[in-house]
């Protein structure tokens, strides 16, 4: 009865989160989703580029899965969201299913996947296929979770294949699995309850294998990375980030600042860190874990998108729940049922307002989709054109900024974009976005760093505001003209290729 019970109260949860993402899949695709699409269509000719990185991002399975994705329904902007969408509420489940391993309480563990699964702290990754990693990595951390052994059971073979295999898919999401090891160290500790010396020595295992990724990440992947900022001000990001998650400040992207909300939530969950520890609670030591750890690898990096906020707030969910599950399970039934009422309707306030502030998100990112969608239609009419084995000098001659104005004018939580200055309307790198139109056809597009010297002959187009023009249509030497235009406005090469179809 009650195993049914639970299987009625998760199938709610996940109908809920449904429907409140339906109108993801009718969304156009997004900035770099075609960068991460080009990727996968070069798979197809030189299956090597699985294993590949896209500018210095090691995130494999992203190239995976919308590599399968191809192959189910080719060309296809709404499967890729639904898989988005599909993975979004596997992690749901998962999340669901650790809280109800760790934590007492139908309740708790039902509220954690709720509050987690309609927060628009994780709605970006569920809109965003360039920021899927986020999910996957947090559904790799979440086996791992249920794979490891409470105190009374062992290690078998299936625990240690479950875990490992985690693990790599850990390492193949996202770079800031490298602190997987601060949660093994915390799963041995406040699940397996292991000794210390054994719990560092696991710890220490994961770890070797972490500075070996490390050292081949610097080997192969050379070059720093510009975002990071080593200032002070960078510190503000935690205390911030809680404040947003106490519903103390609206979370903002940038230039978030020390304040007193922010002082007060840092405060309110070391308590909650503390109290959860001094209990020996194994669901709140989990989620301290799942909230600290993520923020450490991009503390310098000056800005907070909700993409970065996705994993820690499922810890700071697994943490406030399983203490308020635990402070329900120690009173009488009396007490209890009291005590429940309360606590149920914070939870569905919470759920309320979230789904609300979500549904204004999707109306930005539909609004974002739609600009999108507006260029693609302008590159539609003009790419069965565009010459094959000739370079294509692109001219960008309009200076519209339509994503600061879409940033100025939020419905939803404060976001940030990331224009592209020398490509049409700053939205979509060039090449992917006409690789992406171009693929039904079995074309390819890349990017060159240069006209080739010895190119004999090429076309030069321009971008306006309201679509695509050509100014030369057989150019004797597209590299002068790219010179020349250089000078004038941002340029781009593009080659059109044929092979590679999806």
């Amino acid at each position: 009865m009650r195993r049914a019970l639970w299987a009625a109260i998760l199938l709610a949860v996940l109908g809920i989160v449904t429907l409140l993402y339906a109108p993801v899949p009718r969304m156009e695709l997004t900035g770099d989703d075609y960068q991460w699409l080009s990727l996968e269509h070069r798979t197809v000719a030189s299956p090597s580029l699985l294993l590949a990185d896209l500018d210095g991002f090691w995130r494999p399975t992203a190239t995976w899965t919308l590599r399968l994705e191809e192959l189910a329904a080719p060309h296809s902007a709404a499967v890729h969201h639904g898989a988005n969408l599909a993975f979004h509420l596997v992690a749901v489940a998962l999340l669901a299913l650790v809280a109800r391993r760790l934590s007492p309480g139908l309740g708790a563990a039902a509220a954690v996947a709720l509050l987690w699964g309609v927060s628009p702290f994780a709605a970006e990754p569920v809109v965003s296929v360039a920021s899927r990693h986020q999910t996957l990595l947090l559904s790799a951390w979440l086996a791992m979770i249920l794979a490891w052994p409470k105190r009374e059971e062992r290690w078998g073979r299936w625990r240690i294949a479950a875990v490992c295999g985690a693990m790599l898919f850990a390492a193949a999401s996202k770079e800031t699995w490298v602190v997987t090891p601060g949660l093994v160290l915390v799963l041995e500790l406040a699940v397996h309850r292991s000794r210390p010396r054994r719990a560092l020595l696991v710890a220490a295992a994961s770890a070797g294998a972490v500075a070996v990724y490390l050292g081949l990440h610097l080997l192969l992947l050379p070059g720093g990375r510009d975002y990071f900022a080593a200032s002070p001000a960078a510190l503000a990001k935690l205390p911030h980030e809680l404040a947003a998650f106490f519903e103390l400040e609206t979370l903002v992207p940038i230039a978030f600042r020390f304040s007193l909300m922010g002082a007060l939530a840092a405060a309110a969950a070391a308590v909650a860190v503390a109290a959860g520890l001094r209990l020996r609670l194994p669901g709140a030591a989990v989620g301290a874990a799942l909230l600290l750890l993520p923020t450490i690898p991009t503390l310098f990096v000056p800005y907070l998108p909700t993409r970065y906020t996705a994993i820690p707030y499922a810890g700071f969910l697994l943490l406030l729940c399983s203490l308020a599950g635990e402070g329900l399970r120690r009173l009488d039934r009396r007490r209890r049922l009291l005590a429940a009422a309360p606590a149920a309707a914070l939870a569905a306030l919470v759920a309320l307002s979230s789904f609300v502030t979500v549904r204004a998100d999707l109306d930005d990112y539909g609004r974002l989709s739609d600009l999108h969608a507006r260029l693609l239609a302008e590159a539609a009419r003009v790419a069965p054109e565009l010459p094959v084995g000739v370079p294509v000098v692109l001219v960008r001659l309009e200076r519209d900024n339509p994503l600061r104005d879409l940033a100025l004018s939020p419905r939803g939580l404060p976001k940030i974009y990331y224009p592209r200055p020398g490509d049409p309307y700053g939205l979509v790198d060039s090449a992917a976005l006409f690789d992406w139109i171009l693929r039904p056809e079995g074309l390819r597009v890349s990017e060159l760093a240069a006209v080739p010297p010895r190119a004999e002959g090429g076309a030069v187009l321009a971008h306006r505001s309201g679509g695509f023009v050509w100014l030369d249509r057989a150019a004797r030497d597209p590299a002068e003209a790219a010179r020349t235009w250089r000078e004038r406005a941002p340029v781009r090469v593009l080659l059109v290729s044929r092979g590679g179809t999806g």
